[in-house]
């Protein structure tokens, strides 16, 4: 079968692999029919985040083609959408609804573990892993719930956005823009996105942000004059670099709440004393996974659609030059979505 492989830091092809089989009572085996290039497959593939000679790739769609016997929620030709992470469902942090933690778990596409960017993938732990979509539902509307559609409501969750509140998203990338998008499910009054491409931002004010070009214009001195000199009730940290967290965080009310997204990979310095005394709550971490199943509700019922996300379709056999458009920010890329050998939007 066709795949995307990993041959070592910066080394991506397109190669023929066996096709994999259940392993495990708890695996599923599915036919990939959609996929999606993420920024975290950047990293990896930059920073050697995977074994030479795996698959990579962990935002999917696919249709159940064989099971273990002790999957109990899904059958064959069930569609399905799944998250990166796989977990055991009984450690400690699993108990706790920190399945991202798991004791037992992994990350598809990543540390040895066989990715989905194929037109077959094992899924370990089905039942925890995987969830139906909604008959009449094409892939392309509910892909983004495993990853970056869970994460940008992550930060708006983590945040406590509520009814009337101000909102400032940093980083109109895939997960900013799904931010975005989540707080105004939960009631704020002003959305604000923050950005250096205007391509981007133009994304954002369709979902309904104002927008601020940071490298046009000083974003704290515009933030706060859009919020009474006082900054904004919650702070979404959604580009992972320094300065825009150090932008958010002075971005931000006294009493304020901000939460970081972005992944941070150079060491962040943050003096404790410029907020100790603001009665000042910052959260940090991967997204929350426990929420895919109300967000596809969402979605299913009309009151929530990423479709603006979707800049470029190309099929599998293109997936290199989708990773050149995507990593290169080329041709307004938001997201690059792959459609596998075979496969149809349903």
């Amino acid at each position: 079968m066709k795949a995307v492989v990993y041959r070592g830091i910066n080394n991506l092809r397109l190669e023929d692999i066996p096709k994999p089989h259940i392993e495990s009572p708890t695996d599923a085996l599915i036919k990939v029919t959609t996929s999606a290039i993420c920024a975290s497959d950047i990293h990896i593939i930059n920073e050697g985040g995977q074994e030479p000679g795996k698959t990579i790739g962990h935002e999917y769609c696919g249709v159940i083609v064989d099971a273990g016997d002790q999957v109990r929620h899904f059958k064959k030709v069930d569609r399905v959408v799944g998250q990166p992470f796989f977990n055991c469902g009984h450690c400690l942090f699993c108990q706790q609804r920190q399945q991202t933690l798991c004791e037992n778990g992994g990350l598809l596409g990543a540390f040895g573990n066989q990715g989905v960017q194929a037109e077959y993938a094992r899924i370990p732990r089905a039942d925890n892993t995987l969830r139906k979509i909604p008959d009449g539902l094409p892939d392309e509307k509910v892909i983004f719930t495993g990853d970056i559609l869970s994460t940008g409501l992550t930060g708006v969750l983590r945040a406590h956005v509520g009814l009337g509140d101000t909102v400032a998203v940093f980083g109109s990338g895939p997960v900013g823009l799904c931010a975005v998008a989540c707080a105004h499910l939960f009631g704020a009054s002003v959305i604000i996105a923050v950005d250096i491409q205007d391509y981007r931002l133009d994304v954002a004010r369709r979902l309904g942000a104002i927008t601020i070009n940071a490298a046009n214009e000083e974003p704290v001195a515009k933030v706060r004059e859009l919020t009474g000199g006082r900054g904004v009730d919650a702070g979404i940290e959604a580009a992972g670099f320094e300065s825009t967290i150090r932008t958010c965080l002075k971005s931000t009310r006294r009493g304020g709440r901000v939460s970081i997204l972005g992944s941070v990979t150079q060491p962040t310095p943050f003096d404790l004393s410029e907020r100790f005394f603001d009665m000042f709550t910052l959260t940090i971490g991967l997204g929350d996974l426990n929420h895919m199943e109300e967000l596809i509700r969402l979605i299913h019922h009309g009151q929530l659609d990423l479709g603006l996300l979707i800049t470029h379709t190309l099929p599998l056999s293109e997936a290199l030059r989708g990773y050149e458009i995507f990593e290169k920010k080329l041709e307004g890329c938001i997201k690059v979505i792959l459609k596998h050998e075979g496969s149809e939007s349903q």
